[in-house]
């Protein structure tokens, strides 16, 4: 089965950290690996059809420590269609209206001929590689040039009907966005894990070693890991079966379903919902009657299920007494029909 990793951070980041983890998983998916990011504006893709355990290449990208990007795309492959060839490896490149989109994917669809690609055609036999053909020609014939919450609506339509032709789970990202989408059934899994300061020390889940993130991040970064399986000991949350999740500059912008919520949650999300400005944390715990550190504690779940966001303006962190938070936009409308 192959596997897939993902960052999206506020400020560029280095991933090393996730890359020792990763490479790893190459063990049971010998085939190819592949990693992807964002220098700028123009992404960059490196990649072997070769295993990522006994890769030099990884090994140097592992330890050169100066490759930083706000969005990161990674994916270890064993091949289910198409040969052990370099034009197989994921992930796959491709321009569209002046940006870089780069996809990959796990999983196998089958018959795919009825979805009828555009100008955009497959340089090797994968499914995954027709797929993004064919998506990006349905983006192209859309006229999607900025993303918002009703192109996000209709991009989760095209992923559930082509979930319907087999197994999904998929990456795409063109620089600003990164988009994760979860199979209907939820095949192989996939999970994300919210990090902020201040930052935990972590253990690799495949070999014995402890990072200090203090170390490895600025303390206004903040921002998502999104992995097939959980990479360290943190608290990893599931995606739903069946989910699109849209990531920016390290915070959620849409989710295609509401995550599930405690009662508190709910009347915190209520409290700030029924705001007509920016609220703050103090002001959340003052109107709610509860503690400021039960306050804390709720205000990051919701943070990290995607519902709220502190506001930009603000020159604190988002666990101060003066941090200010607003709904979500492209969630509104998900929120009010559960509160």
């Amino acid at each position: 089965m192959c596997e897939l990793l993902a960052l999206s951070f506020n400020n560029p980041v280095n991933f090393k950290l996730s890359i020792k983890a990763f490479k790893h998983r190459g063990l049971k998916n010998p085939d190819g690996w592949g990693i992807a990011f964002y220098p700028d504006k123009a992404a960059l893709v490196v990649k072997e059809p070769a295993s990522s355990t006994s890769s030099e290449l990884l090994n140097f990208l592992s330890s050169y420590g100066r490759i930083r990007s706000r969005i990161f795309i990674a994916h270890v492959r064993r091949a289910s269609a198409g040969s052990v060839a370099y034009r197989n490896t994921h992930p796959f490149l491709r321009e569209l209206n002046g940006k870089n989109y780069v996809f990959a994917h796990n999983g196998t669809l089958r018959g795919l001929k009825r979805f009828k690609l555009g100008r955009f055609k497959p340089v090797g036999e994968t499914d995954s590689e027709y797929i993004f053909c064919y998506l990006l020609a349905e983006i192209e014939k859309k006229g999607i040039a900025e993303w918002n919450c009703e192109d996000f609506e209709w991009l989760y339509g095209k992923l559930k009907e082509l979930n319907e032709l087999g197994t999904l789970n998929c990456l795409l990202s063109d620089g600003k966005y990164l988009f994760a989408y979860h199979d209907v059934d939820g095949y192989n899994g996939l999970h994300y894990v919210w990090r902020a300061a201040p930052f935990p020390k972590v253990e690799l889940a495949d070999e014995d070693f402890e990072v200090d993130l203090q170390e490895l991040k600025e303390p206004g970064q903040r921002g998502y890991v999104v992995a097939t399986r959980p990479l360290t000991d943190e608290s990893w949350l599931s995606f739903t079966p069946g989910e699109l999740i849209v990531f920016k500059d390290g915070i959620i912008v849409y989710r295609s379903s509401m995550p599930e919520l405690s009662s508190e949650e709910l009347e915190v999300l209520r409290c700030i919902k029924r705001s007509l400005h920016r609220v703050s944390l103090r002001t959340i715990s003052y109107k709610c009657s509860i503690s400021i550190d039960g306050t804390r504690r709720i205000v990051r779940e919701l943070l990290i299920k995607g519902l709220i966001r502190q506001d930009s303006r603000d020159r604190v962190n988002w666990n101060h007494e003066d941090a200010t938070f607003y709904t979500v936009k492209c969630m509104r409308n998900k929120i009010e029909q559960v509160i």
